[in-house]
């Protein structure tokens, strides 16, 4: 066999290990290599359509995915093995990309080496989305990382009531504040609401405060480096 068979456009052996920072500068698997080049062999509309499926396949559930994704194979008259296939490894990409923090310019660098030459059109789109993407991916990173230890607060309602009379006595009219605290325990939603009394608003008040200060700080520190 001649060497123009045995090289890609780039040069490259057609069997050279595929480095991915995405991957921490490992190879790319065999099954990634496969999904990717799955991937590539759509249609080009199909590619050009794919963002919305794969931007839904990235958040931890979307009930309604399964039945966009048919609709799609069907408009598209693609195999649903090729779709799931092309998910597959765009979640991989991203997610890993994100859980490392990549720049956006390194994953445009691992998109075109899986790509062995010419990124095809949906290499574009996953680039140029990147940075919005990483966001949610980490947000959502976060959030698995405190539930393997614990609940998350992920919201609040507040009252404010007066307590006029009880059986410990009466006529002291004393406002209290009911807070709601809506909890994420692994996939369950919680809530739990509590009194607080005016002293207690005034130390959470002075908390936060401090919290705000403490994050402004990192906050600023971490654009210095």
């Amino acid at each position: 066999m001649s060497q123009h068979h045995l090289e890609q456009t780039d040069g490259r052996p057609r069997d050279a290990a595929v480095i991915l920072h995405c991957l921490a500068g490992q190879p790319a698997p065999p099954a990634v290599l496969s999904d990717w080049q799955r991937l590539t062999a759509l249609p080009e509309r199909a590619q050009q359509g794919l963002w919305e499926l794969v931007e839904s396949s990235l958040a931890d559930v979307d009930p309604a995915l399964e039945r966009r994704a048919e609709a799609f194979c069907q408009l598209y008259g693609i195999a649903p093995a090729d779709l799931q296939a092309s998910l597959r490894v765009c979640r991989l990409v991203l997610s890993r990309a994100a859980a490392l923090n990549l720049a956006q310019r390194l994953i445009i660098e691992d998109l075109g080496a899986l790509s062995r030459g010419a990124p095809p059109p949906i290499a574009d789109t996953l680039g140029a989305r990147y940075d919005a993407v990483k966001a949610v991916i980490q947000k959502g990173l976060v959030e698995r990382m405190i539930l393997d230890h614990g609940k998350i607060l992920t919201g609040l309602d507040w009252r404010v009531d007066r307590i006029a009379a009880a059986d410990r006595g009466v006529g002291m009219d004393t406002p209290v504040v009911l807070l709601t605290l809506h909890l994420r325990d692994g996939k369950r939603e919680k809530r739990n609401t509590v009194y607080v009394t005016t002293d207690a608003v005034r130390e959470l008040k002075s908390a936060l405060e401090g919290i705000e200060r403490v994050l402004g700080a990192a906050a600023s520190n971490g654009a210095k480096t």
